[in-house]
């Protein structure tokens, strides 16, 4: 395969910001862009000079049949597509959360399971420098506790505001940090979390929390404590990112910035060099035209486990009751 017949569905914000990295890869033609918004779709289009417009993505595959596709879509959206694409045997590329239940999403991965099909999901932080640096300094540790934040303001796109269509803060935003404490840590086994409402005020339609305290037991004994808050403005709030507490050293990962270890001898820094949407996205290109998905770091048979720890928080906040993490 010398090019890869490439196709989105969803031509929003951070399908553009994909398409940034996407438009300088000489081995990927674009073949078709759809979005309910026409406007959008042909706005891509224009970018890269090439592609059909659609709204209607059952016309724009049995049209441009394409290779792959990206799937960038509200999180209330999910379900049909996916479910199409595997049928017709399409890889695919999907933006977190991937589904606002376990119900769909595991029935969507039973389907990839049966097709053995290669699929990614949107969990760009895996792919970070500073992220696997962290990640190695703690080979051989032995880790007490971690905490971590992803607080700020509320992101002005009309779904994110409601449970119904995001699933709220933790699992529409923080998930990010939730799979890194997965990734980082180890498996979770059971979630306690608390949250509350009424500092924000004024946007039509927002019923989700405006912050939550997540309180983590890993499977190997760590505990971890995750604050998530969309209460704050004009740059003020917590460092967002992880931080995490060894027998003989501490770790502070902030947000896909750098990475810093301290210990008795001094404090080492390692910024960010790379952008980690190019090495996501060069990696998913990659494993379509070689048919091997091995270095694709979050695939949907992984996505789905962090899908499932950020569902139990809700389900925590909601019922007052500590929750068993179950995949």
């Amino acid at each position: 395969m010398n090019k890869v017949k490439l196709a989105y569905i969803g031509c929003g914000g951070i399908a553009n910001w994909h398409l940034s990295h996407l438009i300088n890869f000489e081995d990927v033609e674009f073949v078709g862009f759809c979005d309910i918004v026409i406007d959008r779709a042909k706005g891509f289009a224009e970018k890269t000079k090439m592609g059909q417009c659609f709204d209607n993505y059952i016309e724009m595959l049995n049209t441009v049949k394409p290779d792959c596709v990206y799937i960038c879509i509200d999180p209330n959206h999910h379900g049909e597509i996916e479910l199409e694409l595997i049928k017709r045997k399409i890889p695919f590329l999907v933006e977190k959360p991937m589904a606002l239940d376990m119900g769909m999403a595991n029935n969507i991965l039973d389907k990839i399971t049966q097709a053995n099909l290669i699929t990614a999901v949107g969990f760009q932080d895996r792919y970070l420098d500073v992220v696997q640096t962290t990640k190695d300094w703690l080979v051989g540790k032995k880790i007490g506790l971690a905490y971590g934040a992803w607080v700020g303001g509320v992101p002005m796109v009309h779904w994110w505001r409601k449970y119904e269509t995001s699933g709220g803060q933790i699992v529409e935003q923080n998930i990010h940090l939730f799979d890194g404490l997965r990734y980082i840590i180890g498996e979770p086994d059971r979630v306690y979390c608390a949250a509350g409402k009424g500092i924000v005020t004024g946007i039509d339609g927002y019923n989700v929390h405006d912050y939550s305290s997540a309180v983590v037991t890993f499977k190997n004994g760590v505990i971890a404590n995750m604050f998530t808050g969309c209460y704050t403005g004009n740059g003020v709030g917590m460092q967002n990112g992880i931080s995490i507490v060894a027998d003989d050293v501490r770790i502070e990962y902030k947000l896909r910035e750098s990475a810093t270890l301290f210990t008795k001898d001094g404090d080492t820094v390692v910024k960010s060099t790379i952008d980690q949407g190019v090495t996501e996205d060069r990696t998913f290109i990659d494993a379509i035209k070689s048919g091997n998905g091995s270095a694709i770091r979050s695939p949907y048979s992984d996505a789905v486990k962090s899908l499932a720890f950020t569902l139990a928080c809700n389900e925590s906040l909601f019922t007052g009751k500590e929750i068993k993490v179950t995949y």
